[in-house]
């Protein structure tokens, strides 16, 4: 069993209190996209409570499958903010593919025992016969980062983005997966996503008290519940099983509603 060292602590602490809640901005981009009747947002949030418990469920009869997928659809989400960030309309394919699969091969790269242990508490099976295709995902991810090299010669806006790649893969190498994951999720992806919606939000909607109060509501309702699902897992498991099923089985519950509203809807209308 693995222990709960500082550094998970600080990488869990990062995760639960300024990662998760990120998302909790998502009412402000459903009223943004227009879901600002009350109607239409009680509509909204009972889809996306649908959506929520539907990937919990799922998760826990189909886990091998569930964690697939959720690392396809975090190569996605995260691709697709790091472009917006560029604010380039070329390259929407490679740059997303490039970003996503070296922030999620990048950590697995360099801490493979590590993280398939994660992988393992996560789906409460042995999943090492994958490894042997592992050669594969980071093949791509070598190949996807020399196009990415290339087109910055053309593209003067991408040159500030091989040096965050090549920062990133250094402190993949020296931190453990969970605090490389943390201080990416946390203080790349949710301050680039934060930074475009605000200025959004600041622009094209009348009524900041919702933002604010529908924020936090969602946020402090997010730590709760996250807190409480800890308290009863911990009756049966380890501290630091409990945690890594609340958050990462937690943020995949999220992040399905979460980029169909963020990915699909909004960036069609915000770019």
């Amino acid at each position: 069993m693995a222990d709960l060292s500082i550094l998970n602590i600080i990488s869990f602490l990062l995760i639960f209190f300024i990662g998760l809640p990120h998302g909790s901005f998502d009412g402000a981009v459903a009223a943004l996209v227009g879901f600002n009747k009350t109607i239409q947002f009680v509509q909204f949030l009972f889809y996306y409570i649908i959506l929520f418990f539907f990937v919990i469920l799922f998760w826990l009869n189909f886990s091998i499958i569930a964690l697939t997928i959720f690392i396809i659809m975090t190569i996605i989400h995260f691709g697709l903010c790091d472009w917006t960030n560029f604010k380039i309309n070329k390259y929407k394919y490679s740059v997303s593919f490039t970003y996503g699969m070296t922030i999620i091969f990048g950590i697995i790269f360099f801490n493979e025992k590590q993280s398939f242990l994660i992988f393992e508490y996560l789906t409460n099976d042995k999943i090492y016969l994958i490894q042997k295709y592992l050669f594969i995902p980071y093949f791509l991810t070598i190949l996807s980062i020399i196009y990415f090299i290339y087109l910055s010669i053309f593209e003067k806006k991408l040159r500030k983005g091989v040096i965050e790649i090549l920062f990133l893969l250094i402190i993949f190498y020296f931190l453990d997966p969970l605090l490389s994951f943390a201080i990416y999720f946390c203080f790349f992806h949710t301050y680039k996503h934060l930074k475009h919606l605000i200025k959004n939000i600041y622009l094209n909607l009348t009524n900041k008290k919702f933002v604010i109060y529908s924020t936090l509501v969602f946020t402090i309702i997010s730590w709760v519940g996250g807190l409480g699902i800890i308290y009863y897992l911990v009756q049966n498991l380890s501290l630091y099983e409990s945690i890594l099923k609340v958050i990462f089985i937690g943020l995949a519950a999220l992040t399905l509603p979460h980029m169909l509203l963020v990915d699909v809807i909004y960036r069609r209308r915000f770019k």
